[in-house]
């Protein structure tokens, strides 16, 4: 698995860096003709829309668990009773990355 700024090793001579550009309009566009260019674009947007979806999915299993939206639930969790529920801190810390990572991949679409 790569984890963004992680470097990615193809064969022996070549090494790529794991992170993604800030666009899709800056994608590596030096060396590249315009196929390769519409290709590598193709692909990131292809990744990013599944991306979406299985974050998505994982918003939508939260917010019928919990019957809110994550907002809703952040209030909750930050005003709520002094005790602390850990199975519903642990779904915050999930619900917030989905939520982030979410809004990462959608930049791409």
């Amino acid at each position: 698995m790569v984890i963004l700024g992680d470097s990615v090793e193809y064969g022996r001579y070549v090494k790529v860096p794991g992170k993604f550009p800030e666009s899709i309009n800056g994608v590596a566009k030096v060396g590249l003709s315009k196929d390769e260019q519409k290709v590598l674009q193709g692909f990131v947007h292809n990744k990013a829309e599944q991306k979406i979806d299985y974050y998505d999915r994982k918003i939508a299993e939260m917010k019928q668990k919990y019957d809110m939206d994550f907002p809703a639930f952040q209030n909750k969790i930050y005003l709520g009773a002094k005790e602390v529920d850990f199975e519903e801190w642990n779904d915050f810390v999930l619900w917030g990355s989905y939520v982030k990572a979410y809004r990462y991949w959608a930049q791409f679409c």
